[in-house]
């Protein structure tokens, strides 16, 4: 289902901040002048097939920097960004994260009579992890870590 260890723990983070409640933010990190992706996740398609749906994406200054309307096939992103759709999931790609860029962005999905926004926000990676320690011990710790407060989380909220 994940291709990288990356994004089973952006996925343990989404679950986590579903299950905190909306307006929990999920932190990305990024260096400027790299490119960067912030997950949305949405269960509106889960079930059933939604025509109408619209979806945007907000930068840390509440401007629109995507734009996406479903039935309409009408996508529109600023220079520099791009999105990506797919049932349950919305993507934004920021091709070169700028300091601008850093801060909180938030993804609104809407469909009639409902909407969800999700916030998540992107900072700036700290020097000392640049690189990965030799055998990936750290990656994997961490990931477990991740995966074992999940888990935790599941059974108190049960």
């Amino acid at each position: 289902m994940w291709s990288t260890a990356v994004e089973q723990t952006l996925y343990l983070g989404l679950v986590l901040s579903r299950l905190v409640g909306e307006g929990s933010a999920v932190k990305v990190f990024c260096r400027p002048g790299q490119g960067a992706s912030l997950p949305c996740l949405y269960d509106y398609e889960d079930q059933t097939n939604i025509e109408q749906l619209t979806m945007r994406w907000t930068s840390p200054h509440k401007q629109l920097l995507c734009h996406y309307i479903k039935h309409r096939n009408y996508q529109n992103c600023s220079t520099g960004y791009t999105m990506n759709y797919r049932p349950g999931s919305i993507k934004l790609t920021i091709q070169q994260v700028q300091t601008r860029d850093l801060g909180t962005h938030v993804c609104s999905v809407g469909k009639p009579h409902e909407s969800f926004d999700f916030s998540i926000d992107l900072a700036m990676m700290a020097e000392s992890v640049t690189s990965a320690p030799a055998g990936g011990g750290k990656q994997a710790d961490h990931t477990w870590s991740l995966a074992v407060l999940a888990l935790t989380c599941l059974l108190l909220c049960m």
